[in-house]
């Protein structure tokens, strides 16, 4: 009989508490766990890290807490910054996968940085695979902080001298803004493109110039105020009268400084 009063209360607290202490308990492990893979993730035995890795990536996209998947990004980030691909690569995709499995922003956001070091290393392989899952988490929400963290980290790739990465990163900061409607995240990535827009490059620097041209349209259509679409159409206006560019290029700025201007008026 005792025992039964002892239970009694504790069961009271369970049902009106909806079984919190055993959802804090959870949390609490979770987040235990995720602390001791991190030093492991760092480690210089390969198949200890990549251990950590997958360990680190099934908790955060499996958790309801977004408390654990930021926690299982701090663990990943070190491995997406590796120099090894056997390593990066799975890292780069974990991170994705994380941040498509909550509407967290601050979640979002913090994996888009999580990626700062594979969008800006030197091999065109690893940055490709970054900027496909920039693209993934921008799809799935792109709202106003998540479109201005991708328009940041996209920079990196988009000033490399390295054609090749820029097409791929200025298709991902159009998909970016789009829908946000975020005039921070629109001048941001105006801000961006004028680096392929003063590309010199002899090989396939018209094509990147006529990309960023049509981005930077896009960019001010996305635009909801009058400062941020000005500024584009300026920009349009401004390469439109470039001296050095071919006359295609030239013509098309033109055509895209018209429509902007019309947007403006509407």
């Amino acid at each position: 009989m005792a025992s039964a009063k002892r239970i009694a209360p504790v069961l009271a607290i369970l049902l009106m508490t909806g079984g919190h202490i055993f959802s804090q308990s959870k949390l609490g492990s979770q987040l235990a766990e995720l602390m001791s893979l991190k030093e492991k993730a760092a480690n210089a035995e390969t198949r200890v890290r990549v251990d950590a890795l997958h360990k680190a990536w099934a908790i955060g996209l499996a958790s309801s807490y977004p408390e654990v998947k930021s926690a299982a990004l701090d663990v990943l980030r070190e491995p997406a910054g590796s120099a090894s691909d056997h390593i990066r690569m799975p890292a780069v995709y974990a991170i994705a996968e994380i941040a498509n499995s909550t509407t967290d922003v601050p979640v979002r956001t913090k994996a888009l940085t999580a990626l700062h070091e594979p969008l800006d290393a030197g091999q065109v392989p690893i940055r490709d695979v970054a900027i496909d899952a920039v693209n993934l988490i921008t799809r799935s929400g792109n709202g106003g902080d998540v479109a201005l963290t991708a328009v940041k980290e996209l920079g990196f790739p988009v000033r490399s001298g390295n054609n090749g990465v820029r097409i791929p990163a200025i298709n991902a900061i159009v998909r970016a803004v789009e829908g946000s409607h975020n005039d921070l995240a629109c001048d941001a990535a105006l801000d961006v493109l004028v680096a392929p827009l003063d590309s010199g490059a002899l090989i396939g620097g018209m094509e990147v110039r006529m990309m960023a041209v049509i981005a930077v349209q896009k960019v001010g259509l996305e635009a909801s105020g009058v400062r941020t679409k000005a500024k584009a159409m300026g920009l349009l206006q401004t390469y439109a009268a470039k001296g050095d560019w071919e006359a295609e290029a030239k013509k098309l700025a033109q055509e895209a400084a018209l429509v902007v201007q019309k947007s403006l008026k509407e």
